[in-house]
């Protein structure tokens, strides 16, 4: 317990700040963010996004999170979408994630049957790039952060539900989604 309040504690002055080490400029990126959001877009009747297998047999996908781009973990096993501590305060540092995007805090239970107490931000926007300037958009998604650095980023149950049918074509390494 102590442990999880240390990590929320960090993280918590981490996003407090944000403005710490403000002689590095932030990368720029692509602006995907947009006035009329909805829950779930597709720009296609088809979007077919490239993935990749990892040594687990996972399927990992490039993805952006309130812009900032990271490789997850699309893990049907996991109930809610997780990103670790080193994740969030990037996004921090890149004024991309705030404090008013924290949501609370939940008791997660892991692969092994433990359970830990973590912080809960929320996702403003993932954009799920597909081939031929295609996509996915989900906003607003809550996100847990372990506090474990290693921990994988997982895309959850709570995203992998709302999206449209889809299949895995293992041949051609995509996921194909039809509207």
């Amino acid at each position: 317990m102590m442990k999880q309040i240390i990590i929320a504690v960090t993280v918590i002055l981490a996003l407090a700040c944000t403005s710490c080490g403000s002689r590095q400029k932030p990368s720029s990126r692509v602006n995907v963010w947009s006035e009329d959001a909805t829950s779930i877009t597709m720009n296609a009747n088809k979007v077919l996004v490239p993935f990749t297998r990892t040594a687990g047999g996972l399927a990992e996908v490039q993805v952006s999170l309130n812009g900032v781009p990271f490789n997850m973990w699309w893990d049907t096993g996991a109930s809610i979408t997780c990103i670790s501590a080193l994740e969030l305060m990037k996004m921090a540092k890149e004024g991309k994630i705030t404090l008013d995007d924290y949501v609370g805090e939940a008791v997660s239970k892991l692969a092994d049957g433990s359970s830990t107490e973590e912080v809960v931000f929320n996702i403003k926007e993932i954009y799920i790039q597909g081939k031929d300037n295609k996509y996915l958009r989900l906003t607003d998604v809550d996100a847990v952060v372990s506090g474990n650095d290693e921990a994988p980023l997982l895309i959850g149950q709570n995203v992998i539900s709302n999206l449209p049918r889809h299949r895995f074509n293992d041949s051609t390494g995509v996921i194909e989604f039809d509207n």
